[in-house]
């Protein structure tokens, strides 16, 4: 349901996370980063009215943003972090980004707090390789799905345009269905805004023309970006302090802010840019994930030594 298109995350998920964290601090729960507690089995009707507070709040920035910067910026996925950050400021005890304990360290792979444990950003190059190959499925679905939607147009023409927007989301439902099996306590993978995000950057250069093979090359290199922008800004604004801000949504609404606004207005999705771009993208990633992996092995063998 809040993952759904009857209540959309920043609804459901979003405002359900800021209740709790406020359900944290009256003392309710010990953890306002659990958010798979259903918390009207709390039994406390002050924290389902925070909820329901957010939501209406969450509601009006989404309308909002929607006027402000139409097709700019994933206003779903900002909703939810506007409101997350405001939840930790009012219900948090250190601020928005929280204190980082001694001994430890914020970023990097030595960080002994993470927001996946199981899916670290130091498996460098599985987690590049994960990331690309969701992001590619992503995009090759993202294409013939429009294809597909390319056959109504002159028929019909809503049904044309209904079916791209639907395009984006069969590898969103796909890591949705893994969510669900992550709430009931399994290592899974989390991975809605790579898939989401991978569309994001197929979005232009398909309907600029662009081939097949280029499509799917921006698919690619953005979803594997958002798959890093996550994890960085988890350490940032999730990992310390109390409170959920949830990092794939900064990573889509991040995402977004590059492949809509950025990248169009460097002229990246033009010309020759356009079949560059994501290759240079995919190469400075994938050097990136080697000198992570490279690092956390090198962390480990330390730790392991000691």
């Amino acid at each position: 349901m809040a993952f759904g298109f009857f209540l959309s995350p920043h609804l459901g998920l979003g405002p359900a996370a800021c209740a709790l964290g406020f359900a944290k601090k009256k003392g309710y729960v010990e953890d306002s980063k659990g958010i798979a507690l259903p918390l009207i089995m709390l039994g406390k009707p002050s924290v389902l009215v925070v909820g329901g507070l957010f939501g209406v709040l969450s509601y009006y920035i989404k309308l909002g943003l929607d006027v402000i910067l139409p097709g700019k910026i994933d206003a779903v996925s900002a909703a939810i972090v506007i409101i997350g950050i405001i939840a930790k400021i009012l219900f948090g005890n250190e601020g928005v980004i929280g204190k980082v304990p001694e001994g430890d360290r914020r970023f990097g792979v030595a960080s002994k707090n993470k927001w996946m444990p199981h899916m670290p950003s130091g498996e460098g190059i599985t987690y590049w390789l994960f990331a690309g190959g969701a992001s590619l499925l992503a995009g090759l679905l993202y294409w013939e799905i429009c294809e597909f939607g390319k056959t109504f147009a002159d028929t019909n023409p809503a049904l044309a345009e209904n079916i791209t927007i639907v395009a984006q989301f069969p590898v969103f439902a796909l890591a949705v269905i893994f969510l669900i099996l992550l709430c009931t306590g399994l290592p899974c993978p989390v991975f809605h805004h790579v898939g989401l995000v991978a569309c994001y950057g197929a979005m232009i250069p398909y309907a600029s023309g662009a081939n097949e093979l280029v499509v799917l090359l921006w698919a690619m290199s953005c979803g594997i970006l958002s798959h890093f922008v996550a994890d960085l800004l988890a350490d940032l604004f999730l990992v310390y302090g109390d409170g959920y801000v949830d990092p794939p949504s900064l990573s889509m609404a991040a995402c977004s802010l590059f492949t809509w606004i950025l990248f169009p207005a460097l002229g990246l999705y033009n010309g020759v840019a356009m079949i560059v771009t994501p290759i240079v993208l995919l190469v400075i990633s994938a050097v990136i994930a080697c000198v992570l992996q490279a690092k956390r092995k090198a962390a480990l063998s330390a730790e392991t030594a000691a």
